[in-house]
């Protein structure tokens, strides 16, 4: 029989390619070993901390011998629906990622106007709802010029759009498209910085931050670059080019079931094999349709096309991707940070600096199954256990 490449295998997208060399679902190499051949890595993220993520998709990962990253909403942490702190330990004990998601799961990033706004109105028409619901919270407004302060008075749709009503007149004269609404400057270092104090202090580690609802723009960029090694839904499709890698500028693509089909989730994988990038895909698995057999595929589809699954720090120490020299306290971040807020300045307050540690302690993970599999996972999780006491921590 004529051997064809993995590559052109993928390009055809159909399982019975992959048959045709004697490949199919569970198979897989260990990432990071001298013989493996693999097209690329992948990196499964699930958002929100909901208890279903211990109950229906941890042990499917388990079982498929593959890590995952769990993107950890801090107040959803500790209830009766969510996951419980020894959770997120066993997790990461087991080789999973635990990433920031915010303190409660808001808008941190601007929401921008869709209709100019004139000094006496007490409405603003905005390009996401996010905010409408926090009647007495201190926002700002600003196009970077100006800023002003106001309060949350509620918020709705009407045939002119999605609007915010605001406890008094905005005060200034602002054009759609440049002009953004957020929360105040304290508001938001909480829910970015606070958030990633508060999950560490639950005893797991916290290098990569997800904004909700894929709000990123202004305040947040700035916090998550000074404290954070990744954003890891910046924006994109899931397919981050490893030429002119930015770790703060990373994009995802969903496996839920209710986002995607089975076949667009396999080209997606196809993508990611032809290509020299970093494939994240991103789950739910609160939502009805992201089954444990929906997970299983989404794993199995990956190690078909022989992607190697890690977790994002895995991938960021094998890209070099490494703190900046300081002391990585972050203090002259957010004094730049508090400055940009008190005058409008959505800039970046200090480039490309990484004051996040990514462990330099990368051991191989499988992506196979089995004992072998496992055994991988675990001796990961106690290398890590190990050299704890030597990172450089925030």
């Amino acid at each position: 029989m004529n051997r064809i490449g993995r590559r052109e295998a993928c390009r055809l997208g159909a399982t019975s390619a992959l048959a045709m060399v004697g490949l199919g679902p569970g198979t897989g190499t260990v990432v990071g070993s001298a013989g493996s051949t693999t097209d690329g890595r992948v990196v499964f993220v699930y958002d929100d901390s909901r208890r279903e993520d211990w109950t229906d998709t941890f042990p499917v990962h388990r079982d498929e011998g593959v890590p995952a990253c769990c993107a950890a909403v801090v107040d959803y942490v500790d209830t009766s629906w969510g996951l419980l702190p020894e959770h997120l330990r066993e997790m990461e004990a087991e080789g999973w990622e635990i990433m920031s998601h915010t303190t409660s799961h808001v808008a941190v990033g601007n929401l921008y106007l869709t209709e100019p706004a004139e000094p006496d109105d007490e409405r603003l028409f905005l390009d996401g709802s996010f905010l409408g619901h926090y009647d007495g919270d201190e926002i700002v407004i600003s196009d970077g010029d100006r800023t002003v302060e106001n309060v949350v008075a509620g918020g709705d749709r009407d045939d002119t759009g999605i609007y915010l009503d605001l406890a008094e007149p905005v005060g200034e004269a602002f054009g759609a498209g440049t002009a953004f609404a957020r929360f105040a400057g304290d508001r938001i270092r909480d829910e970015v910085v606070g958030s990633k104090d508060a999950l560490e202090e639950m005893g797991v580690d916290v290098d990569a931050f997800v904004s909700p609802f894929g709000r990123s723009d202004g305040l947040v960029d700035d916090l998550v670059r000074d404290h954070y090694a990744a954003f890891a839904n910046r924006g994109g499709n899931g397919l981050n080019a490893i030429d002119g890698f930015d770790s703060h500028a990373l994009g995802r693509s969903s496996i839920d079931g209710q986002s995607v089909s089975e076949a667009e989730i396999e080209r997606f994988y196809d993508d990611v094999a032809a290509s020299d990038s970093l494939g994240i895909a991103v789950g739910h698995s609160q939502f009805d349709e992201t089954t444990p057999g929906r997970v299983r595929f989404a794993i199995r589809a990956a190690k078909a096309r022989d992607l190697e699954i890690v977790t994002l720090r895995e991938a960021l120490t094998d890209l070099d991707v490494r703190p900046a020299d300081g002391d990585g306290n972050g203090t002259e971040a957010e004094t730049t940070a508090e400055a940009a807020q008190s005058n409008g300045n959505e800039s970046r307050a200090s480039g490309d600096r990484i004051a996040s540690a990514v462990r330099d302690n990368r051991t191989p993970i499988l992506a196979g199954t089995g004992a072998v599999a496992t055994a991988g996972l675990a001796g990961t999780a106690l290398y890590r256990r190990l050299n704890r006491e030597d990172d450089d921590r925030l």
